[in-house]
């Protein structure tokens, strides 16, 4: 990638230097006006050329607002708003130090909490430097993941066996994960992990060591059953768990059945989500299947004799999104959204 870098030259030739040597670490192209050489066309024009052929932006903002061009924006403030309008990927850096005031505004108007970006602080050189490879290696991972129809083409490769059992009116949730960028070989891997992903698998509290597993093999799939939850490892890379979300086993009341526990959705899919992307990113998928006849709801405290059970035609409801990083904090963030859609869709 042709990585810009734009920030103050003056007094910002160590950050600058730190800039270079991540991005060529990484083994993309600095573009900084240091090397722009000499042109037939004035710095503006250079600098605006260069933001148009770049893959990405860098954005370092220190204590100073530089020169004032004559429409009075600093030169750095021109090449955000330019990239900013061309819709370019920005990755912003403010050095935390007391700014000018016109930096002040420029950085409140990078980091607006609506419009503006995700910025990322540094005090010196080093966490500079870090925060610019971890931001490009997220990038590079991004850019190489998969699209959200090729995730859900490998979803469709393993529902022959993927299922709960063939009970499609069970209710049930499941959580699958595909690693971005893809590896080769966890096949043969998983196949050796049944009895420590059934250990992690209690730890988490989602299974029970006195109920025991049974170990599960086919041609292009491994994993393991046990009572309540079932694993699944596609030879594909896709990885998936399911997990009973019946009530009769505790259930005080039969009427109990027709409720579906929003929080056990969401004990269950953080364990899952803990259990399969074990610190990796990647796309993550949770579904609710067979809640045709289902109250997302917690079931009352005390016993009912009846209640109004919901019909509706949509027995399965699922939700996608590409996790990177996939973080616990991000994961639980999605999370409080699809339990919010899945709240919505079940109560009309």
């Amino acid at each position: 990638m042709k990585v810009f870098v734009s920030s103050v030259v003056s007094g910002f030739e160590h950050y600058r230097a730190a800039a270079r040597k991540a991005i060529t670490l990484l083994g993309h192209t600095p573009v900084m006006c240091e090397d722009f050489g000499a042109r037939p066309y004035s710095s503006q024009h250079a600098c605006m050329t260069e933001v148009d052929q770049a893959d990405v932006v860098v954005l370092m903002l220190g204590a100073n607002f530089g020169y004032q061009t004559e429409t009075g924006e600093s030169v750095t403030q021109q090449e955000f708003r330019r990239a900013k309008a061309l819709g370019k990927p920005i990755l912003a850096f403010l050095e935390t130090v007391e700014m000018e005031e016109r930096q002040k505004a420029f950085s409140w108007e990078v980091s607006d909490y609506l419009d503006g970006l995700f910025r990322v602080t540094f005090s010196d050189q080093y966490q500079l430097s870090d925060g610019i490879v971890q931001s490009l290696n997220q990038m590079s991972v991004n850019r190489k993941a998969i699209s959200e129809q090729e995730f859900v083409q490998r979803l469709q490769q393993r529902n022959g066996n993927g299922r709960w059992g063939g009970y499609d009116h069970e209710a049930r949730l499941e959580v699958a994960f595909l690693p971005q960028p893809e590896t080769l070989g966890t096949l043969r891997i998983a196949h050796t992990q049944h009895e420590p992903f059934f250990l992690k698998l209690c730890q988490a509290g989602l299974g029970s060591i006195k109920d025991g597993y049974k170990d599960f093999d086919s041609a292009d799939q491994t994993g393991i059953d046990t009572a309540e939850v079932k694993w699944r490892h596609h030879e594909s890379g896709l990885s998936w768990l399911t997990v009973s979300l019946a009530n009769t086993s505790s259930s005080r009341n039969i009427m109990d059945s027709f409720y579906l526990s929003p929080s056990r959705v969401r004990q269950g899919a953080e364990a899952a989500f803990s259990l399969l992307s074990e610190g990796k990113s990647g796309w993550f998928q949770i579904g609710l299947y067979g809640v045709g006849h289902k109250l997302f709801a917690e079931p009352p405290t005390t016993p009912v004799n009846s209640i109004s059970a919901p019909f509706r035609s949509t027995e399965n409801l699922e939700e996608r999104s590409l996790l990177i990083p996939a973080t616990p904090a991000a994961f639980r963030h999605w999370l409080d959204e699809v339990v919010f859609r899945f709240e919505r869709k079940m109560s009309m």
